[in-house]
């Protein structure tokens, strides 16, 4: 052990942790409707706008999502973790989880739906770009064409983002613990330069 430290064991992702807890929705063919918690998702590129996320190989969602070509990714305050922890631990094959948690649905301008109830903060419409299958034994990277975006307008500012003093999305930190942001804080510029 490192002079100070613990060592995080296999568990050693929950350094990068907590991390917003989206909900990612998908229909399949057949038009089978379903969701699943997901936190490794973020943005990959302004031009062309895409996302990556990392997908479980197992999960009924990601089967539905890679077969219909879309999936949505929700944004939910951190009143709905309830919502999130059982969509994250039912299996979508096993149980109906819309009817289980009374989700209700809205389309979209992809060939899957977001959630209309619970109501999102904000969502994220995504058409599948390409699927990487060989980069880990448990997930598919799946890297995404952003072709709608929206949010609430008294929730969010389309140049610089959340209203963080007004806004609590839903973090994942473990199991059933998650958290909120907790405010706005604002960084003094220390040095000269551009990025990185």
């Amino acid at each position: 052990m490192a002079s100070g430290y613990v060592d995080a064991g296999d568990r050693w992702y929950y350094i990068l942790h907590p991390r917003p807890a989206y909900i990612i929705v998908a229909r399949g063919p057949q038009g089978r409707v379903n969701f699943m918690a997901a936190s490794w998702v973020m943005p990959l590129s302004e031009e062309p706008p895409r996302i990556v996320a990392a997908f479980d190989k197992e999960a009924y969602t990601t089967e539905l999502a890679l077969a219909s070509g879309a999936f949505t990714v929700n944004v939910l305050p951190i009143e709905q973790r309830d919502f999130i922890y059982t969509a994250g631990t039912t299996s979508g094959r096993e149980v109906d989880k819309a009817e289980l948690l009374g989700a209700r649905f809205e389309e979209t301008s992809v060939a899957a739906p977001r959630l209309a109830h619970p109501r999102p903060l904000g969502y994220i419409a995504a058409r599948v770009h390409r699927v990487v299958e060989d980069v880990a034994e448990d997930v598919y990277l799946v890297v995404a064409d952003v072709v709608e975006a929206k949010a609430d307008p008294e929730l969010f500012n389309p140049r610089y983002g959340w209203e963080l003093k007004k806004t609590r999305i839903a973090m994942h930190a473990a199991g059933r613990a998650f958290t909120a942001n907790s405010g706005l804080y604002v960084a003094r510029r220390l040095a000269p330069g551009g990025r990185g």
